[in-house]
């Protein structure tokens, strides 16, 4: 059984002519104008695949926004339009009018204006396609990690995961801690701050979604580097590693956090602007150029579980 990447490298990636970047980052990039880059996206939710079929409808409008808006930031993007198909077994008033208010309460948040979509009879799918644009200059690629790179990643890694987990009753938590992963699970929410204030001193990006090992996987095969991460500097909760639950956070999907490498030299800037604006981002490692990936808690070479895969043993 072939994974989505290979479904993807095998019959889909065709060579671009007219986009400036195609098939392999988290948005295609094509010319706006001789300064600007329009930046385009799309991603599919689907029923028991995204989300339960008992999540609040609201919840799934916003994460079908946020999911978006996520793949736009990591590229160095600012999003502003957005196209929503959605398939539905049969109308329901009381649904649409949740899952629409949430929906509109992220594109509010990040400024998104929705301009267009289509609605069909299916199974319940929702598919969003974001637009937006960003300084050439300051496009944000998986290929552009260079060596001795720092690793930076916002938030916190994991939650989303463990929320995931503690929706099906798998694993039992705080009220606290419960709450704070359900919320990173279902209302995730990309922080435009830290993309806004650290872009510029940045070489490499990627969106977390089928896990950070995985998305940070991708870096590095795109950039042909490779990266020693500092497990005990990654930002996961007391909780997750108090239970040995680590690998939620190496290898859940659904954080829709981001990675980022920024050259050394940009580290005191990073830092302050961390200090001075209350970012929350964390250095977790560096990029090296002995093409592998090793993790020090480890002391040796990750080849380990795959990130999240659709078409991958459940």
């Amino acid at each position: 059984m072939k994974t989505e990447f290979e479904i993807i490298e095998k019959y889909f990636n065709k060579k671009s002519k007219r986009a400036i970047k195609g098939i392999g980052d988290d948005a295609a990039l094509f010319e706006k104008d001789k300064k600007n880059y329009w930046a385009i996206s799309t991603d599919t939710l689907n029923e028991k695949i995204h989300f339960l079929s008992n999540t609040d409808p609201f919840r799934i409008g916003w994460k079908a926004a946020a999911v978006n808006v996520s793949d736009i930031l990591s590229m160095g993007a600012s999003p502003l339009f957005a196209l929503l198909s959605i398939s539905l077994p049969k109308p329901n008033s009381d649904w649409l009018d949740k899952f629409s208010k949430g929906f509109f309460a992220c594109c509010k948040k990040y400024k998104l204006e929705l301009i267009g979509g289509d609605t069909t009879k299916g199974v319940l799918s929702i598919n969003v396609t974001i637009l937006g644009d960003v300084n050439k200059k300051n496009a944000l690629l998986r290929s552009g990690a260079q060596i001795n790179d720092d690793i930076w990643v916002t938030g916190e890694l994991g939650l989303a995961a463990l929320g995931l987990e503690i929706a099906k009753q798998k694993v039992m938590a705080t009220s606290t801690l419960s709450k704070k992963s359900l919320n990173a699970l279902e209302k995730p929410t990309p922080d435009e701050r830290i993309i806004e204030k650290i872009s510029l001193f940045c070489n490499s990006a990627i969106d977390i979604s089928d896990g950070f090992i995985s998305d940070l996987n991708h870096i590095l095969v795109a950039s042909k580097v490779g990266a020693k991460i500092y497990f005990q500097d990654l930002p996961i909760s007391k909780w997750i590693k108090n239970n040995k639950k680590e690998d939620l956070a190496l290898y859940g999907g659904d954080d829709y956090q981001t990675i980022l490498t920024a050259p050394k030299k940009m580290r005191f800037k990073i830092e302050r602007l961390i200090q001075k604006n209350k970012l929350s981002l964390t250095r977790v490692g560096q990029i090296t150029n002995n093409r592998k990936l090793l993790i020090d808690h480890y002391e040796k070479e990750v080849k380990l579980k795959k990130g999240y895969d659709h078409f991958g043993k459940k």
